[in-house]
């Protein structure tokens, strides 16, 4: 928990699987935040994002689907996308098995 009582697991764990995804040599220099974005911050390239899918996936099961996520993204949001909303995302599915609200 953090001083303003936020969870930070979901978070850090995310921080982790990106470390695995990207590597730990590219984010020696990049703080990440909830701010973080994927494509401007961390200039992930579409096979990064599968792959972040597929630890999503072995991490959390079937409860999170991040291509479903994504699914009803367009281009544009896909390439704002920040740490922030992807995990509200993955806590709302924690949050409510059977989907988001």
């Amino acid at each position: 928990m953090t001083a303003d009582g936020t969870d930070t697991r979901v978070f850090d764990e995310v921080v982790c699987m990106l470390t695995e995804v990207i590597g730990a040599d590219f984010l020696l220099d990049v703080e990440i935040t909830g701010s973080t974005t994927f494509n401007d911050d961390l200039a992930m390239e579409s096979i990064e994002f599968v792959a972040l899918g597929e630890k999503l996936q072995q991490r959390y099961g079937e409860r999170v689907n991040f291509v479903e996520f994504v699914a009803d993204m367009d281009l544009d949001e896909i390439m704002a996308m920040n740490m922030d909303r992807l995990v509200s995302y993955i806590e709302q599915c924690l949050a409510h098995p059977s989907g988001p609200r």
